[in-house]
């Protein structure tokens, strides 16, 4: 009885927090210490004096730091274990978030009381689209309101290459959030377009809780991001003809994805699908792009670019568009406006290498120094430290020439005059 008196008075000194019951203070003075009564602590029986009838209190950091946290404390009071003391109020560490209240066993559990009018129907998750992700976010404690169970997040395909669940917090409450790629082949994606978007789509289940009751179904909701289209994002549809190679910042520092597309028209948004054959004569737009590195450091360069009937590009009949960042004189160059530093196009009238239906374009590329101008300047014959990184894109023209009447005077001419007479040829000005 006189412990219980004590334990409320406490309360009352003691009302900020969790704090230890000091044996020194004089404030306790009625409480018996294991320390003072020759007391041990069981895993148990919790703490009691030598004459083994005794409940005592266990000396803060001494006596109860190898036992069950939750039998060490008397009734009324409660352990902290990260200073391994019984303390006036529940302890929690790390302190428990906004909807959340620390239980008599120093455990963080959901304050129903914060969600009183929570139903299925206004349960709102949250969708952040980034450029390459989509991250879907949902309260942990509204989830358990609801009886759902936020670890079984799952997306449609819900192997563990797909489930990247993490824990977070947003405005003082627990969530959480899966990440999810935007790519058109990543783990139950599905993706439409229309004019101006390119859609991504996927959908989110979450399970029940594991409790004797069950009230409550599994449940499942659908997402879209949707992308304005530009030249990175239409490579999002799935099939399109492009390759992704990794590129060196200066010096060798940090890695970057350098991508090579071909596009039907000059906004960049209607990239050309794998084995989509190709008019000849008609514009062919190719860019090049580099993601994730520093537009205010970086520039994209292209130092080489070969055009090839096979996909070798030394062939006997391959021949260079760029080489040394310099345009060679034997192809007739128009200038297209750039988008940003950290990306390249051009543009070429679509040509057919004599009984070849397929064109492959191989160009290196490397990022430089934009402040240095040795991004800028052709140089012929120069030699840089950087190393380039090859990226091609190989095209499907359509076989519906007649070369017959025309044979003699193709055969007649060097495949780098041909490709003079045929090209039409547009890239973005590197000096």
């Amino acid at each position: 009885m006189k412990l219980l008196f004590f334990i409320a008075l406490a309360v009352l000194v003691e009302y900020a927090g969790a704090q230890c019951i000091d044996p020194s203070n004089s404030t306790y003075a009625a409480l018996t210490f294991c320390n003072s009564c020759n007391g041990t602590c069981t895993l148990d029986n919790g703490c009691s004096c030598s004459d083994q009838y005794t409940t005592c209190v266990p000396t803060p950091g001494i006596d109860c730091t190898n036992s069950d946290f939750s039998s060490c404390c008397p009734e009324g009071l409660y352990y902290n274990k990260i200073q391994s003391c019984c303390s006036t109020f529940p302890f929690c560490d790390p302190e428990c978030a906004t909807d959340e209240v620390c239980n008599s066993l120093g455990e963080c559990e959901c304050n129903t009381t914060a969600y009183p009018n929570l139903r299925l129907s206004n349960f709102r998750p949250t969708v952040k689209c980034e450029n390459n992700t989509m991250r879907v976010t949902v309260s942990k404690c509204e989830l358990a309101v609801l009886g759902l169970d936020s670890s079984t997040i799952h997306l449609r395909n819900s192997s563990m290459e797909c489930s990247y669940p993490y824990a977070d917090y947003i405005n003082g409450q627990k969530v959480t959030t899966i990440w999810v790629s935007a790519a058109s082949d990543w783990c139950g994606n599905t993706v439409t377009d229309d004019i101006s978007n390119i859609n991504i789509s996927n959908t989110v289940y979450i399970g029940i809780l594991d409790k004797p009751i069950i009230t409550r179904n599994n449940i499942s909701f659908d997402f879209t991001c949707a992308y304005n289209r530009n030249m990175q994002t239409s490579l999002k549809l799935p099939g399109t003809n492009q390759e992704t190679v990794y590129i060196s910042g200066v010096n060798g520092t940090g890695s970057f994805p350098v991508t090579m597309a071909a596009y039907k028209d000059s906004s960049f948004t209607q990239a050309y699908q794998n084995n989509e054959n190709v008019a000849v004569g008609s514009i062919i737009y190719v860019g090049i792009f580099v993601t994730g590195a520093d537009g205010t450091q970086y520039t994209l360069r292209i130092e080489t670019c070969v055009a090839s009937p096979t996909d070798n590009r030394n062939d006997v009949n391959a021949f260079y568009l760029i080489k040394d960042g310099c345009v060679l004189e034997t192809v007739s160059t128009m200038v297209l406006q750039n988008r940003s530093a950290l990306e390249a196009a051009f543009s070429i009238s679509a040509f057919q290498f004599q009984n070849q239906a397929n064109v492959n374009f191989f160009c290196d590329v490397r990022l430089c120094d934009r402040t240095n101008g040795t991004c800028s300047k052709c140089a012929t014959g120069r030699s840089f430290n950087t190393a380039t990184n090859e990226v091609k894109i190989g095209l499907t023209l359509d076989v519906n020439l007649d070369f017959a009447d025309s044979a003699g005077k193709h055969t007649a001419a060097s495949w780098a005059l041909l490709a003079g007479i045929q090209l039409a040829f547009a890239f973005i000005k590197l000096f």
